[in-house]
């Protein structure tokens, strides 16, 4: 089968800046692409030209990048108009069995949807109204222009509250919902686990790390847990900031600041963590937190992120708003059940399971 995805956004940009990456192999949508290929299919990416990497790169799969029209309006970085990609689809869609576009809110699904509706997917992740303008942009957008342009279009949702968001708006929204989906080659459980809490984060304010050290200094200034350790995975404008936090509360030695890793370099810490500790304040489907689950690493988290509900209610970890030192001793008391529960669910968040499902949708829709 010939897959076409479509995802302009290949990462986060902070502050409205696109960071230059020397490689896409990590981003979320290379991995998903993966694993179509890993099922004996081929992938193509059409994705937005500000976010190709600066060095040439073998990749699986091919990618075409299109510049952005009018950037200093449809910013690259949230809602890009790919200039030549309606051409490009009416030349070459009908070359593929299945199209996926990512976001009903974007003006790359909106032309998918004129162009190659009947084969198309729309992956959901957003679960709430953006913001912008009042949230006015949004509201008309799903209001009008999902019920009129993509009314016949299948929407998979990332999550549970994705679903519920999009049948507000859409008749035809799937009842099984796909992940992100992550790289199980490299991402896989181990046997045995560290005195060790990780984060995996940018270290900006919007991911409240400051938070994190705070819980984790008040566990270990407790005897019997003066020999834990929490590893931090990522960088940002914070870091020094953090830094200067861990030695003033005397938590220093205890807290190692890594960098940017690769998932070829994270994956061993994490699957040998007692749990991911997350305090976001606007994240939705944190591909962290899969990532962490494939490991069979229990997660810490405030119910911000969409997959919050999916963690509680299959019992990987530990759920609620302003979690404490307390909830990192439960975990630590609880480790065994929630790292064989992880295990199990682990098993469909990879990225082969996410591309089955995905085939499986596209299947009932042919019927």
């Amino acid at each position: 089968m010939k897959i076409l995805i479509i995802n302009c956004i290949l990462s986060t940009a902070e502050k409205g800046v696109i960071t230059p990456k020397k490689s896409i192999w990590d981003c979320m949508i290379s991995t998903f692409a993966r694993g179509f290929i890993e099922l004996g299919h081929s992938v193509t990416l059409l994705a937005s030209q500000e976010f190709k990497p600066t060095e040439d790169e073998e990749l699986p799969f091919d990618v075409v990048y299109f510049p952005s029209r009018l950037p200093q309006v449809f910013k690259p970085d949230l809602l890009p108009w790919p200039k030549g990609m309606r051409s490009w689809l009416k030349r070459n869609a009908p070359d593929y069995d299945l199209v996926i576009a990512s976001e009903s809110f974007q003006i790359s699904t909106l032309i998918a949807s004129g162009v190659c509706a009947s084969k198309l997917l729309i992956w959901q992740e957003m679960v709430r109204h953006q913001r912008l303008l009042f949230k006015l942009p949004s509201k008309f957008w799903y209001n009008v222009i999902v019920p009129t342009f993509m009314r016949q279009v299948t929407i998979v949702p990332r999550s549970e509250p994705a679903k519920q968001f999009m049948r507000q708006y859409s008749r035809h929204v799937s009842d099984i919902i796909v992940d992100h989906g992550t790289d199980a080659s490299v991402l896989y459980p181990g046997e045995e686990h560290d005195k060790s809490f990780i984060v995996i984060a940018r270290l900006v304010p919007g991911k409240n790390v400051d938070s994190i050290i705070g819980k984790f200094a008040r566990l270990v200034n407790q005897g019997p847990y003066s020999d834990y350790r929490l590893d931090i995975i990522g960088d940002g404008d914070q870091r020094q900031e953090l830094e200067h936090l861990a030695a003033e509360l005397g938590v220093r030695d205890k807290v190692i600041f890594h960098g940017f890793l690769s998932h070829e370099q994270l994956a061993e810490p994490l699957r040998r963590s007692i749990a991911l500790l997350v305090n976001t304040s606007n994240d939705l489907n944190m591909l962290t937190t899969a990532e962490a689950i494939t490991s069979g690493t229990p997660v810490v988290t405030n119910t911000v992120p969409s997959t919050a509900s999916f963690i509680a209610s299959h019992g990987l970890g530990i759920v609620r708003d302003n979690w404490d030192e307390n909830d990192l001793i439960q975990v630590i008391n609880n480790y065994d059940k929630m790292h064989e529960a992880c295990v199990s669910e682990g098993k469909e968040l990879t990225n082969v399971a996410c591309a089955r499902k995905m085939i499986i949708i596209h299947s009932g829709k042919k019927q």
